[in-house]
């Protein structure tokens, strides 16, 4: 194979009738090329494509070419089918139970030979592999205007695509960018170091219990919080490990990040957060990484400029664009094909450069481990979040969970910061180290070989430095074995002392005093119900 992959679609037809999904395939996998093709015309092709029959498929995969088959339409949606995966499926969704409701009514396959069987439904073999041919039963349908293509591999939705997406992959292999390694982390929002507990929560307990199940727990903290801390839970979390703190919020009074809409304003409230937590952090020695977590899962759009202009390497949340849910139609059609990728890559990408590193909640019946592989396959963070109430029955859930994700492979747990600055890919050009980050903050070792190394964030990033290395997009030199940690600068930044404070007001403060009482006094009062 030489060049970029050429991948034909049969028949032609087909390829026109789909163009939104071919548009979106090719953003994802820039590497591939689609053709329509009729029958026989296989010169010049990496692999063939058929939907909606086999014929064609067999002849090219027995003249050596790869081949899938997509056999039938997907059905409408009904009651849901659970396929089961095995290998020589990605390892991460090996043994993995992903539900599908547009199955109803597909015909059976018609193996021949002894074949592998990649998935079931019940018993019945679904998706097949034939030496060079993979028979699927389904064929993905178009995508809708406003549908973006995660929605066909996931909760409701995943045979029909899956197969190709595992093509392409194989396909891309030689000349694809090296994802970041699995990585993950639990959050939990509103606990702070007042005291070495937070209602349910015991941060000695905690650091035992994850240190004995092999995860970690990151706190996000309110920064107006940050004024105390005591000294045994500070000391707890200089030692590192287990526990770690990132950002939540900055007041905590209410969905304050969603509300302002004034980039003045904006700024005002992102430098005062991040000269609170780099005070605390000098205080007590013990570090905050700089991801934001919204409180109840709001950001504006001037919000989130304003994180990215003040020095924060990301923002998590729960959706790919922090300000809206769903995404207005019009990001999701015309000919912006890579809009149709919002949930798909490592990160979503704010306007002005901020990724979205999304989260999952942990607790039942919100917790899928499907959506946790399907994020593991797309090279996503896997980031965990509850409340402290979550653990109110003790934190058997949290070793259930990190069970559930180890089993994915090799994980790599640690704090939000350094999953954030882990989510970079990269890719070696002779002596050139290519870096595609998806964080503001990077962490990477170097590769044998590499003596130059070229920062290309996949956002708009004209002016932008790579502090004290010069431009983004302009190679520099590097030390062969040597870790990288670069940090990507705007060319707007402001230094968040600069900035005025927003005005004082009482209630923000008496609000979290309230919230936080309560908080500490929920293990009494459950004691009491369950003695009434």
């Amino acid at each position: 194979m030489s060049g970029v992959p050429v991948v034909g679609v049969h028949p032609s037809a087909e390829l026109r009738r789909r163009p939104r999904l071919f548009a979106a395939l090719s953003a994802a996998f820039p590497e591939v090329r689609f053709e329509g093709r009729e029958a026989g015309e296989t010169a010049g092709l990496d692999a063939l494509v058929e939907l909606g029959g086999e014929e064609e498929a067999r002849r090219a995969a027995a003249s050596g070419l790869r081949a899938l088959a997509a056999v039938a339409p997907e059905g409408e949606a009904g009651a849901a089918a659970a396929v089961e995966l095995a290998a020589p499926v990605d390892r991460r969704l090996q043994g993995q139970t992903l539900p599908d409701r547009h199955l109803a009514g597909i015909p059976p396959l018609a193996p021949g030979g002894r074949p592998a069987v990649l998935a079931r439904v019940r018993t019945e073999p679904v998706w097949i592999r034939e030496g060079n041919l993979d028979l699927a039963a389904v064929a993905p349908a178009e995508l809708d205007e406003a549908e973006p293509l995660r929605c066909r591999l996931g909760g409701e939705r995943s045979l029909a695509l899956l197969p190709l997406i595992e093509l392409l992959r194989e396909l891309g292999a030689g000349t694809a960018w090296n994802p970041p390694p699995p990585r993950a982390t639990f959050v939990l929002d509103d606990p702070n170091l007042h005291w070495p507990s937070y209602g349910f929560l015991s941060l000695p307990q905690l650091g035992r219990h994850a240190a004995a199940h092999g995860y970690h727990l990151a706190l996000a903290m309110v920064p107006l919080d940050a004024r105390i801390a005591h000294p045994g839970a500070a000391r707890l979390l200089r030692k590192g490990g287990e526990i770690s703190l990132c950002v939540h919020g900055n007041d905590h009074f209410g969905g304050e990040l969603g509300r302002v809409g004034e980039p003045a304003a904006a700024l005002a409230l992102a430098a005062q957060a991040r000269r609170r937590i780099a005070s605390f952090a000098e205080r007590t020695g013990v570090p905050v990484s700089p991801v934001m977590v919204p409180p109840h899962e709001e950001c504006s759009e001037a919000m989130a400029a304003a994180l990215a202009r003040t020095g924060f390497a990301a923002i998590s949340m729960t959706r790919p664009f922090p300000w809206l849910s769903p995404p207005p139609r019009h990001w999701l059609s015309g000919a912006d094909a890579d809009a149709h990728l919002a949930g798909w890559r490592s990160a979503d990408l704010t306007a002005d450069g901020l990724p979205v590193l999304l989260r999952h909640p942990f607790t039942a019946p919100h917790f899928s481990s499907a959506e946790v592989a399907l994020r593991a396959y797309l090279d996503q963070p896997l980031i965990l979040y509850g409340h402290h109430d979550d653990l109110a029955e003790g934190l058997g859930v949290l070793a259930e969970r990190a069970a559930a994700v180890n089993r994915l492979g090799a994980v790599r747990w640690d704090s939000m910061g350094a999953l954030a600055n882990a989510n970079v890919h990269w890719r070696l050009e002779g002596d050139l180290l290519r870096l595609r980050p998806y964080s503001r903050r990077v962490s990477v070792e170097v590769p044998a070989g590499a003596t130059r190394a070229v920062v290309e964030p996949p956002w708009g990033a004209d002016g932008e430095q790579v502090e004290t290395l010069g431009a983004a997009g302009e190679p520099f030199e590097i030390g062969a074995g040597k870790r990288l940690v670069l940090r990507l600068r705007r060319l707007d930044a402001v230094p968040p002392e600069a900035i005025a404070a927003p005005p004082r007001r009482p209630w923000p403060l008496f609000r979290r005093l309230a919230g936080e009482a309560r908080d500490r006094a929920a293990p009494a009062r459950r004691r009491l119900r369950a003695r009434a």
